[in-house]
């Protein structure tokens, strides 16, 4: 059994020409979303990372932010919304704030670039996580890779 992630694990900005930061990222989205809920991973990982915003929990945790046209073919066009995605928290980093601090980090970048919201897809079974951090559900809950989704915001 791994030992629990601390809850004051460091969350910091992985630029995406970081090769070892980014092997990390790759490597705990990998376990989350290709091993353990088998997205194939020609699905994972896209030509965005290299224009992404990533975020790294050491051992712990992941997410990406897509801002400027990325984001606006994911959020319905808005300018002004980043769009939050591949939020990935290992078990052993599940339950004492790491996936909370992510996405703080993530909402923090939005902010600096100017930006007046976040929008993202949420697997329905973390709607309540995403409700705690300020977020609404919206539109129809709809299949993303055979996975229950609904499109969430959260303006600033």
């Amino acid at each position: 059994m791994t030992a629990a992630v601390p809850p004051s694990s460091t969350v910091r900005v992985v630029d995406p020409a970081d090769e070892a930061g980014m092997a990390q990222v790759h490597a705990i989205r990998h376990r989350v979303f290709v091993v353990e809920q088998r997205v194939p991973a020609e699905l994972e990982f896209d030509e965005k990372d290299v224009r992404a915003v990533h975020v790294l929990a050491e051992g712990a945790g992941t997410g990406r932010l897509l801002t400027g046209a990325d984001a606006a073919a994911k959020n319905g066009g808005d300018p002004e919304l980043a769009v939050l995605g591949r939020l990935a928290v290992l078990p052993e980093g599940r339950r004492n704030g790491t996936g909370s601090r992510l996405v703080r980090a993530l909402e923090d970048e939005a902010r600096r670039r100017g930006l007046r919201g976040v929008h993202l897809e949420a697997q329905t079974h973390a709607i309540p996580f995403y409700e705690r951090l300020g977020y609404t559900a919206h539109g129809p809950e709809f299949l993303d890779v055979g996975i229950p989704h609904q499109a969430m915001t959260h303006r600033f």
